[in-house]
């Protein structure tokens, strides 16, 4: 039934309808939906074709190794890119690439593939070199770099000039010369204006309608009904391996599986329960004469008789995050499919898994505890309910009026700024950008897994996961049962009634004159009276140092620290003293830590609006008796990383302000209400929009 409906859908919409395929899907799924596509009338409207127009030559990694193999290639150069580690198992690139007679690695670190190559070359990061390219369309984009190469790294285009026996191999001159054709000289308008705009106008290609030609169907694969099947996909953290050596992403928690310093076989739970295997059970996975060990992670809606084996884990080099972190499954990874038929058995060992979802959480009551108290957390209706009745987030739940202990109607009356914050839930997909670009901008350590396995991790903001299930599953583990999942951004809500505060004995925790929730580094003694306190459970404490933890490296024949190690080629300065924000105090005697609604930036727009105001003369500034910051001047770091706009920071205290439109909005709703702390972060209740929907009875949510 549902899928006519799907096919009605399309059906109706013609031309401006669309099918997509995700990019992990077999050639006969993309077959499919460009055959429908094509059928619809959507190619040229809805979807448009562009041609490649300095693509590969067809070749195969298969057919390089085996012209390794046979003597036909004795050089290589390989730009970029790990294949000795990546490239699939059946093709034996690693081997051939070792037995050749010269090979050089141009790459930003020393991996796989850089220690079987005879040279490995330090390539420019794409921040410090000069480049060209094409967009999905074929637009000519210029890239310039925004920083000279710290360590003396050559760009791609640059080491290929010097092999050539180019005179000039400098990138800005190569990209120049390319876009003028050969011209490197004299004034040029139209390259300056290129380089400023850094896309060439006009250069897209003109979108086609391919003739489609659709014979027999390709096959799907070996697989039967009722086989297992391995299907092998991108790392959230790692995606293919490349990312594996940075210790943010291995600690950020995967978004459905909250895991983290690991992948896992997923599988669902009814596979799971046929295989007889729990979470942390060690499973031998076998696809032809290949197998490998690695523990089982069983996840809702994952579909039954299919194991999903994320890639980039398992590095077979020194690296000084990555080592021992997961397993290698690109072992079972053929150059034919990426779906594989395979078998699995339990080997009886299990194995830790640091996973997060039970950490920090604000109800863990078992039972149907938390199925009652979900609602009130996390809000969500669909399209023709909030068109029966728009405020029915507000109706959730009951909230009897609450009397404060203190009069807290004065406690910020007269402050220049209110700041707040708001979250929709309906836009968020729980895609971790706003967690790690916290952790960077506030400078949190990470802490290892051993450190996640007690829930010691340091995250300001956590996204918590809720599976819905109907109230009729088996157990609500049956995958049919399964309705969907709910994403919730969760950080410090700068409650003006702050239960932090009321406990704290030697007034660490405070508000400052704009009714933000501040820390006093200084005063914390670390009773952690105000996390016990806190009914969202995020705050943290903090006693990592940065510097007396980190362990010795080595250098050729010396041992140095890592500080010293990593020193700029000019003027001393300590490269890695970069990564730290100056802004925020060095803690490591051991502080509470949360989010600032990043003060920082607050008081930098704070400085640069007053000593514009200062400049102002004095009929101006009688018009203008408040400092005013422009709405949107600030914004937090969650809030600028966030890809769906999802997060809205700025000054309640203006009214025309976009956060006080949002914590105006019908949908919007203060978390756990009921305690009168007055949050400043409200949400923005989920629509969704099911296929078969009707309006409530009157009356709606009350």
């Amino acid at each position: 039934a549902w899928a006519e409906d799907v096919a009605a859908d399309l059906a109706r919409a013609g031309g401006h309808g669309l099918v997509l395929a995700g990019r992990d899907q077999p050639p006969l799924v993309h077959y499919l939906a460009a055959a429908i596509n094509d059928a619809m009338g959507s190619a040229g409207s809805a979807v448009t074709y562009h041609p490649i127009t300095n693509g590969a030559d067809g070749s195969t990694i298969a057919q390089l190794s085996e012209a390794m193999r046979t003597g036909s290639v004795k050089t290589l150069l390989i730009l970029g890119g790990n294949p000795a580690y990546d490239a699939p198992a059946d093709t034996g690139f690693a081997s051939a690439l070792v037995a050749l007679d010269g090979s050089a690695h141009l790459s930003l670190h020393e991996d796989e593939t850089s220690q079987a190559c005879t040279w490995h070359v330090n390539a420019a990061h794409w921040l410090e070199a000069w480049g060209d390219g094409r967009a999905s369309d074929g637009t000519v984009c210029i890239q310039q770099p925004l920083i000279l190469p710290l360590f003396g790294g050559v760009s791609a285009i640059e080491l290929l000039s010097t092999l050539a026996g180019h005179d000039e191999d400098q990138g800005r001159d190569l990209v120049r010369g390319t876009f003028s054709d050969g011209r490197i000289s004299g004034w040029d308008p139209a390259w300056r204006k290129a380089v400023h705009d850094g896309v060439v106008p006009g250069s897209a290609s003109k979108g086609q309608v391919p003739a489609i030609t659709f014979g027999s169907p390709m096959p799907a694969g070996e697989a039967k009904e009722g086989d297992l099947v391995v299907v092998f996909s991108a790392d959230g953290s790692t995606w293919d391996g490349r990312f594996a050596n940075n210790g943010w992403m291995q600690e950020v928690p995967d978004t459905l599986t909250k895991l983290t310093w690991d992948n896992a076989a997923l599988l669902s739970p009814a596979t799971a329960d046929a295989l007889g295997v729990r979470q942390g059970d060690v499973m031998t996975v076998s696809v032809g004469d290949a197998s490998i060990e690695i523990a089982a992670l069983p996840v809702p809606g994952i579909a039954e008789h299919v194991i999903v084996l994320p890639l980039g884990y398992g590095r077979r080099f020194d690296g000084r995050v990555c080592s021992g972190a997961g397993v290698d499954v690109y072992p079972l990874r053929s150059s034919h499919r990426s779906w594989e038929p395979a078998s699995a058995v339990a080997t009886g060992a299990t194995y830790p898994l640091a996973t997060t979802q039970m950490h920090f959480a604000v109800d863990s009551t078992p039972g149907k505890g938390l199925q009652e108290r979900l609602p009130m957390l996390f809000r969500e209706g669909t399209l023709e309910e909030y068109k029966a009745d728009p405020k029915f987030a507000a109706h959730v739940g009951h909230t009897v009026h609450s009397l404060s202990m203190w009069e807290d109607q004065k406690q910020f009356e007269g402050a220049d700024y209110r700041w707040g914050m708001s979250i929709d839930l309906t836009t968020c997909t729980g895609c971790n950008a706003c967690v790690t670009a916290c952790q960077a901008e506030n400078n949190i350590p990470i802490v290892g897994k051993d450190q996640v396995l007690v829930g010691r991790e340091m995250h300001w903001i956590r996204i918590d996961r809720y599976f819905a299930f109907d109230e009729d599953g088996h157990g609500g583990w049956d995958a049919d049962a399964l309705k969907g999942v709910a994403l919730q951004p969760l950080t410090c809500h700068h409650c003006e009634n702050a239960p932090c505060e009321q406990v704290c004995p030697v007034a660490a925790t405070i508000h400052d004159e704009d009714g933000l929730n501040v820390m006093v580094y200084n005063r914390c003694v670390g009773t952690r009276y105000c996390s016990n306190n806190c009914p969202f459970k995020v705050r943290r404490f903090n006693y990592f140092d940065y510097y007396r933890r980190e362990p010795l490296r080595s250098t050729g024949l010396l041992q140095v620290q890592p500080d010293y190690y990593l020193r700029r080629q000019s003027g001393g300065e300590s490269l890695r003293s970069m990564q730290f924000n100056p802004d925020v105090t060095v803690r490591m005697r051991g502080v509470m830590e949360k989010c600032t609604f990043c003060t920082q930036r607050i008081q930098r727009a704070k400085i640069t609006t007053k000593n514009a105001w200062v400049k102002m003369s004095d009929a101006q500034k009688e018009r203008d008796m408040r400092v005013a910051i422009p709405d949107g001047m600030i914004t937090s770091a969650c809030e600028q990383a966030c890809p769906a706009g999802c997060i809205v920071f700025g000054d309640l205290a203006d009214p025309t302000s976009r956060v006080s439109a949002a914590h105006g909005d019908d949908r919007a709703y203060e978390l756990l209400s009921e305690l009168n702390i007055k949050a400043r972060t409200r949400y923005l209740a989920r629509l969704t929009n099911p296929l078969h929907s009707s309006a409530p009875a009157a009356g709606g949510h009350h």
